[in-house]
C-alpha cells in the first residue's frame, strides 16, 4: 500500500527555538500585564508584595515609561477646572434697605452633592459649564474691558455693556464675536444665579453678584508632586446684575433643588 500524502494544507510545527522564543514572550506579556494591573489598583497584598519603589521603579523607567498622559488617548482634554461663587441683593444695591448675602460656593456644593454619584442629574454640572462659558471669553478681554464686566449693571441696558466693551475691543472681527459670546453668557449666568439666590435665600432678590474662577490642571512632569485640588482658582469678578426672575416652572424646580440657606445668613456680609 501507498503511504497516504502529507495535507498540502498541513501546518508544520514549529522548531524547539521558535517555540521557546514564543513562550518567552508570552511569559514577560503575562508579567507586564500583571504589573500594570497591580500599579492602577489601590493599596493591596500584591502591591505590597512587589514593593511600591520598585513598582515605580518599573512603570516609570527612563527607557520606555509605561505611564502616559491622558493627552494620549484625548486630543483635546479638559485642562483646568471652574468656580462659581455667587451673592444676592434685595432692595437697591447701594441703599440704606439693602441687605447683601454672604458670597457661596455653588460649584463646591454642587461637589458635595455628586460625590459618590455614579450617574449625576445635568443639573449639577451647569454652574461649571456657564463658567467655563465666562471664562473662555473674559480670558481673551484686555484689563479695560475685564474691568468693564466687573462695573454694575442695574439700571443700563446690556446693550449698554455690549457698546462700551466694543469700543475697548482690539482684535477686530474675532473680537467683537467673542464679545457677542459674552454678553449671551452673562445673561445666562444671570438668570441661572437669580433663581438659585430666590432658591436658597428667599424670594424678592433684586440684583446678583459673581465671581467665576479657573484652575489648570499642573503639567503632567509635576503630576506627583503638585495636586490638582491644591492649585488655588483665579477669579474674575462680574459686577452687580439686575436679576433677572425665571418662570414659575423654572423657580420651582430651583425651590425644589437648592439647599436653604441657615435664616443666619440670609442677610449681611
Amino acid at each position: 500500500m501507498e503511504e497516504p500524502k502529507a495535507s498540502q494544507h498541513a501546518t508544520p510545527i514549529p522548531s524547539i527555538g521558535r517555540r521557546l522564543v514564543i513562550v518567552g514572550i508570552g511569559v514577560v506579556f503575562a508579567i507586564h500585564t500583571a504589573l500594570i494591573t497591580i500599579w492602577i489598583q489601590p493599596p493591596n497584598p500584591f502591591r505590597d508584595a512587589v514593593g511600591g519603589e520598585n513598582l515605580y521603579g518599573y512603570i516609570n523607567n527612563d527607557v520606555f515609561p509605561f505611564e502616559q498622559s491622558w493627552s494620549v488617548f484625548a486630543p483635546t482634554p479638559r485642562r483646568g477646572g471652574e468656580n462659581v461663587k455667587l451673592r444676592a441683593y434685595y432692595g437697591l444695591p447701594g441703599s440704606d434697605d439693602s441687605r447683601v448675602t454672604e458670597w457661596y460656593d455653588i460649584t463646591a456644593e454642587e461637589d458635595q452633592r455628586i460625590k459618590y454619584l455614579v450617574n449625576p442629574s445635568r443639573f449639577h454640572s451647569a454652574t461649571r459649564r456657564l463658567g467655563g462659558n465666562i471664562n473662555s471669553t473674559v480670558g481673551q478681554f484686555n484689563k479695560r474691558q475685564r474691568i468693564l464686566i466687573g462695573g454694575s449693571l442695574i439700571t443700563s441696558p446690556r446693550s449698554k455693556l455690549r457698546q462700551l466693551l466694543e469700543q475697548g475691543n482690539t482684535k477686530g472681527l474675532q473680537g467683537k464675536a467673542n464679545i457677542d459670546q459674552y454678553i449671551d453668557n452673562d445673561e445666562m449666568l444671570t438668570r441661572f444665579g437669580t433663581m438659585y439666590a430666590n432658591a436658597r435665600w428667599g424670594k424678592g432678590v433684586s440684583a446678583v453678584e459673581f465671581q467665576v474662577g479657573h484652575r489648570s490642571v499642573p503639567n503632567y512632569s509635576r503630576r506627583n508632586e503638585e495636586n490638582f485640588l491644591d492649585v488655588p482658582f483665579t477669579y474674575y469678578r462680574i459686577g452687580v446684575r439686575k436679576a433677572l426672575p425665571g418662570n414659575a416652572d423654572a423657580q420651582a424646580a430651583f425651590d425644589g433643588y437648592v439647599r436653604k440657606a441657615p435664616k443666619s445668613t440670609k442677610g449681611g456680609e
